[in-house]
Parts: structure tokens; C-alpha cells; sequence
């Protein structure tokens, strides 16, 4: 199945991620935190006034992942961001996992590495996330760093900072 990546613009591009994130999220980080740190998080991040604000203020980039015209999750990137391409977000709603999306989403990634003239890609995951740092790392991800961020309100996110060289060797799925 071949996956389009479209790009976010209209507001309800922006509703339809934060209706992909907000079930992801819960499941994720209700059981590596509390489900009033997701909440928190959630409105922080991911709700449509905070993908709003990435968009018009802090140089976000958001595509949806379309297969066959569905909405099937997406990816948040910021370029340029410390010479690289940060990888915000990539989120793949649960009925469509096992289909390829990671790979198609690091692939369309890349080509954007290539086009902007960068060559690393980095991001953060949850220290405790333990499936999302292993399906990194399958995709040539390394750690280089941790660190932990204040969000405010009591919450901080305790993260490895991992990285993966474009131009290195592809792996396999």
C-alpha cells in the first residue's frame, strides 16, 4: 500500500491530528506517568490551539499520513532545528500499525533531509517508552544524549535524545 504524505494547513487537518494523537497519547503515557500528565500534555502538545501555535510560531511542519485517502497518522518536524531535522512527533493510529508507516514516514523524512540540506535527524522519547526507543533504534536511531524538561505545572519529560544519520546505511524491515 503506498502512503501519501500531505501536508497541514487547513484546521481541520489540525483536528484530525489531534483526534489521532489524543488516543495514542493516553495509551502510551497514562501507563509511564498519570493520566493528568497525559491530559496536561495532550493540551500542551497536541490539542488543535497547540498545533496551531507550532504551525504559525515555532516553525513546525505537520503531514498527515494518508493510506488509500485515510487519515492513518502523521508526522510533526521541525527543520533547521540545531542544524537538523527534529523529529517531533510520528504517530500512527493503532488500527493502521503493521503496515509499513514507520518506514514510509523515515523514508519521506529523509527526502526532506536531502531537499533541506540536512543530514541527521533527531528526537526525543520517554526514557520508559521502551517500543517506541526499540523501533527507533531498528531504524538506525542511536542515543546521544538525555535530558529532562520542566513543562510546567509540577510535570517534567524525562527523555533520551536519539539521532540517526541520513546518509548511513538503510536497515530492513
Amino acid at each position: 500500500m503506498a502512503v501519501a504524505f500531505k501536508k497541514v494547513e487547513t484546521p481541520e487537518e489540525m483536528e484530525t491530528i489531534a483526534q489521532i494523537a489524543e488516543p495514542i497519547w493516553h495509551a502510551t503515557y497514562d501507563t509511564l506517568t498519570s493520566r493528568a500528565a497525559t491530559d496536561y500534555m495532550i493540551e500542551q502538545f497536541q490539542s488543535v490551539p497547540a498545533i496551531r501555535r507550532q504551525l504559525a510560531q515555532e516553525g513546525y511542519v505537520y503531514y498527515l499520513m494518508l493510506l488509500e485517502g485515510e487519515a492513518a497518522g502523521f508526522i510533526g518536524l521541525v527543520p533547521h532545528k540545531e542544524g537538523k531535522m527534529f523529529l517531533s512527533k510520528l504517530y500512527v493510529a493503532e488500527r493502521y500499525r503493521g503496515m509499513g508507516l514507520p518506514r514510509a514516514a523515515f523514508d519521506f523524512i529523509a527526502e526532506l533531509c536531502t531537499l533541506e540540506g540536512l543530514d541527521k535527524i533527531y528526537l526525543t522519547v520517554n526514557k520508559r517508552n521502551r517500543h517506541a526507543i526499540d523501533v527507533y533504534k531498528h531504524f538506525g536511531f542511536y542515543e546521544i544524549d538525555a535530558v529532562v524538561t520542566d513543562i510546567g505545572c509540577g510535570y517534567v519529560m524525562d527523555d533520551y535524545i536519539l539521532q540517526k544519520d541520513v546518509c548511513g546505511p538503510k536497515t530492513e524491515d
